[in-house]
């Protein structure tokens, strides 16, 4: 195998990686910092929904940004945002944490696109699933690290210079990985791909950079399930990293590193769980009746971290983390492992920015909503308990789908 595939996973890899420790930055400081700041911790909730919101928008563009300008300089731009978002933040002023998220939003919004479209040039065929499974392993990566480096930082020095160093790191890698651009894009690509691109920049060809992909994943079916599907699990993912720091701190009485430490320790079997599914998929079970199993297990697990007893001990409550971690964080390489099974290999960065526009469009609805519920019932494990039915009726209608005949689905076939 060329250096190629090799260099293509750990660029898209680096990216998704730092995109999810910026995001989840704002989450794991915020039950320290808010007292500072006069806002409730919950309130992190709206953060984290402006920054979803942002990113929603910013991937349907993603995929023809990335065609059009090539995907390593986009991703360069994604990480870029993030170190800008999470300096503003650093400002400390209301204003100025609003629009630290929205542009942490812009950073989080672009690496699947880009990525879709590194993989899905220089990933071998046959490993093209696993590749895209390792990539999503940056997600829990990202939590992990940040669950780790976020509370250390802050015991040397103030929240403040711990978002400015982050803020640092981030742009150093951005520069490192705009040396893999010739290898990772070639010469004629991205050039060839701008002349094929709407270039206007009339309302018709803003429709159809942003609009048409989303039609083109609703009126296909296959992609139509999995579209709604990642919204639902998604809305279950975002608010248990979200919320899990502040219920074990405030509700539970762990220390802001002990909480923190039970989360980064969760995103360890939630990377081999990622992992793991996407193998079972390729080789075992249907990736439809795959996601419904996992929806109803990431119900279950949910619940019972909100059930759990304020006086349960570490031990317990790593253990409820770890269910969830490879069930409501580890759904997301079967889905894109299916994804890229299901369209045309010239539409995979259109239809990854595509179906991420519901999959955060779940991220958008599950931090807000929970915030609300928080600030309505005074609980998170109350909130937590409720949460656990979404995706528990999600996975057992898409089990029941599946059990439903009809046609396979094959490579090459797709929307539109």
């Amino acid at each position: 195998m060329t250096p190629a595939p090799w260099t293509a996973l750990s660029v898209t890899l680096a990216v998704q990686t730092l995109a999810a420790v910026a995001l989840t930055t704002p989450s794991v400081m915020a039950p320290a910092v808010s007292p500072q700041i006069g806002v409730g911790a919950q309130h992190v909730g709206w953060l984290i929904s402006l920054a979803y919101l942002a990113a929603m928008v910013t991937g349907l563009g993603g995929g023809a940004l990335s065609q059009r300008h090539g995907p390593v300089r986009i991703s360069q731009v994604a990480l870029t945002a993030s170190a800008i978002g999470l300096a503003l933040m650093a400002i400390g002023h209301p204003a100025a944490l609003l629009a630290g998220a929205a542009v942490l939003g812009v950073g989080y919004g672009l690496p699947n696109p880009t990525a879709a479209e590194i993989l899905s040039r220089h990933a071998p065929a046959a490993r093209r699933g696993l590749f895209f499974s390792i990539k999503q392993t940056g997600v829990p990566l990202g939590v992990a690290f940040t669950g780790m480096v976020v509370p250390a930082l802050m015991a040397v020095g103030s929240w403040t210079q711990a978002l400015l160093v982050l803020a640092v790191g981030l742009m150093g890698v951005m520069m490192l990985i705009g040396r893999k651009r010739s290898l990772l894009e070639g010469n004629a690509a991205p050039a060839a791909a701008a002349a094929a691109s709407p270039g206007s920049p009339t309302a018709e060809g803003l429709r159809q950079r942003l609009l048409e992909p989303l039609r083109e994943v609703l009126a296909f079916a296959p992609t139509r399930r999995l579209a709604i599907a990642s919204l639902v699990f998604a809305f279950t993912q975002v608010s248990f990293l979200t919320f899990l720091v502040s219920l074990l701190k405030l509700e539970h009485g762990y220390s802001l590193p002990l909480a923190a430490s039970l989360l980064a320790a969760s995103q360890a079997a939630s990377v081999v769980g990622r992992i793991g599914w996407g193998h079972v998929a390729d080789r075992w079970v249907d990736p439809a009746r795959l996601l419904g199993a996992l929806g109803v297990a990431m119900g279950l697990a949910v619940a019972l971290v909100g059930l759990a007893p304020a006086d349960a001990s570490a031990s317990t409550m790593l253990a409820l983390t770890l269910a969830c971690a490879v069930t409501a964080v580890a759904w997301n390489g079967v889905f894109f492992a299916d994804l890229v099974r299901l369209v045309p290999p010239e539409r995979v960065a259109r239809s990854t920015g595509a179906t991420q526009f519901l999959t955060f469009m779940g991220g958008v609805g599950g931090s807000a909503a929970f915030a609300t519920l928080v600030s309505l019932t005074g609980s998170y494990s109350v909130v937590f308990t409720v949460l656990g039915v979404l995706p528990a009726l999600t996975g057992l209608v898409l089990l029941a789908g599946a059990r439903r005949p009809g046609p396979g689905p094959a490579q090459g076939t797709g929307p539109g």
